[in-house]
């Protein structure tokens, strides 16, 4: 079963994150900072990332907490980027992460879902 993990910090849209991972199969775990989803990054060993950008003011952001997976993880796992500072001036250096996609909000949820099996796919 593909894991992904849930990096964000408006609790009802990451229920409607883990809600639709739950309904199309995956194992979910949801984290509300960059430090617990950091945190549970070793133990969960995710397939995939769903990460914001704007995580709650006084810890790490979400460009904090990309840097520190490639840097402790290199290319995997996949991240994708769901966030409102999503747009052509921001993608080219997220995705120079390398494995990284933006998904820019709002969105609609079946972009979502679409989004999360073309990367899941083996």
């Amino acid at each position: 079963m593909k894991r992904v993990l849930i990096i964000e910090d408006y609790f009802a849209l990451a229920d409607i994150e883990a809600l639709l991972c739950t309904m199309e199969g995956y194992e979910v775990k949801v984290t509300k900072s960059g430090e617990e989803g950091l945190n549970a990054f070793g133990e969960f060993q995710p397939d995939l990332v769903l990460l914001d950008l704007m995580l709650l003011p006084g810890g790490l952001s979400g460009h904090q907490v990309l840097e520190r997976i490639r840097a402790d993880h290199g290319d995997d796992p996949k991240v994708l980027v769901v966030s409102a500072l999503v747009n052509a001036s921001t993608t080219p250096g997220l995705e120079a992460y390398g494995n990284v996609q933006t998904l820019a909000k709002p969105f609609k949820i079946k972009d979502l879902a679409s989004r999360m099996h073309s990367m899941l796919a083996p």
